[in-house]
């Protein structure tokens, strides 16, 4: 019982000094997601800890027992939920609306109902009056409903990943999703073996993995809006350029559009660095929807610099695509005290370009000022 309670302690203390850590760091969403998937795991396990404490000694009343258990299984539903909001900020730079943060705390509020209907018709678990813990017919349903939940997790880390238009983050979707099986297999084990713990190894393991993966990010996402940074820009244009070959049939040409926000310092001094930050993320989350439609890669590489790596089938559809970028960042700033609009300069890459990467930007930067000369006056 104690080595049990000194093994889920020390889980909770790895996990406590890893979310004092990341929250330290630069306060980000993504960091304060990540954070939070770790205090709930640290309250799962303290619950689990006092669980075992106390089970089958009859000092304790076993109403303390019933209500343990109760919070201990819903918890393993709440856990789940965190990983997916942390998945989708990591990937999307996007939050949950509160329609979908109500549907996808349904599986938590389905253990909770089940449990809390057990303290009088017995079917999750039952508390003898000597303070025993008992299983009942329907225990197996609180185990599947968050191991179905985990297990969707790691299919929306592979689709996140895959729809995210860098084949890096392709890889880092499947990655996440192979780390997340580990807490499936560890409740597997500990259901089946209760009298083990097994299941707070597993989940501190995978998030020892899933902090190092998050750092490892770091190098290559920008923090402020959660796009690629212009390290990750030069290493995809790289990788792209390697494998391109537009006269292959069925290949399309693959187009590079570098722009910036028109006027941007206009906002800073008028509204506030803090507002000039919000307008980014703003942009950024414009590229980030309607490139992924199409496959399109955004990134933002410095101050309000962006660029967008796409394919279309010719120039016309590319012209196009860059006119639905303009009006798409134009439109997300309907609600805003101000306008934003981007220039944009729009070049055709070349299996050569790969030789000299800089020279592509410049050519496309070149663009984007001529067509900032043209520019209406600000408003």
């Amino acid at each position: 019982m104690f080595g049990y309670a000194e093994i889920n302690l020390l889980c909770v203390a790895i996990l406590l000094i890893m979310s004092y850590k990341i929250r330290r760091s630069d306060k980000s969403q993504e960091q304060l997601y990540l954070a939070e998937l770790m205090i709930s795991q640290c309250v799962m396990f303290l619950l689990d800890t006092a669980w075992v404490l106390i089970d089958s000694d009859s000092f304790y009343p076993p109403m303390l027992n019933d209500i343990l258990n109760i919070l201990y299984f819903t918890a393993t539903a709440i856990c789940p939920y965190y990983a997916l909001r942390y998945f989708k900020m990591s990937f999307r730079g996007e939050v949950f609306s509160k329609n979908q943060q109500i549907l996808l705390t349904l599986p938590a509020l389905a253990v909770l109902l089940l449990c809390t209907v057990s303290l009088k018709t017995g079917w999750v678990f039952t508390v003898t009056a000597q303070n025993v813990y008992q299983r009942g017919f329907l225990y197996p349903a609180v185990y599947v409903i968050p191991l179905l939940y985990m297990i969707g997790n790691a299919c929306a880390s592979v689709w996140y990943g895959k729809t995210s238009g860098s084949r890096d983050a392709g890889r880092r979707g499947i990655r996440l999703a192979v780390i997340f099986i580990l807490p499936v297999i560890g409740s597997t084990l500990q259901s089946i073996f209760p009298g083990i713990t097994v299941v707070c190894g597993f989940i501190t393991a995978s998030m020892v993995a899933v902090v190092i993966d998050f750092l490892q990010s770091r190098m290559t996402k920008d923090t402020l809006t959660q796009l690629a940074n212009r390290y990750d820009l030069m290493l995809t244009l790289e990788e792209r350029l390697t494998d391109y070959h537009p006269d292959e049939r069925g290949a399309f040409p693959l187009y590079l559009l570098f722009a910036d926000v028109d006027y941007f310092k206009s906002i800073n001094d008028n509204y506030g660095h803090l507002e000039g930050d919000k307008a980014l993320c703003t942009v950024a989350n414009a590229l980030r929807s309607v490139c992924r439609a199409v496959g399109g890669y955004p990134a933002r590489i410095s101050g309000d610099e962006f660029v967008v790596l796409f394919s279309a089938q010719d120039d016309s559809a590319a012209e196009q695509f860059k006119g639905e970028v303009k009006r798409t960042v134009a439109a997300s700033s309907e609600k805003l005290p101000y306008a934003l609009r981007i220039s944009a300069g729009l070049t055709r890459c070349a299996p050569g370009d790969r030789k000299n990467l800089p020279a592509l930007l410049d050519r496309a930067d070149a663009l984007l000022y001529e067509e900032k000369k043209r520019r209406p006056p600000r408003v």
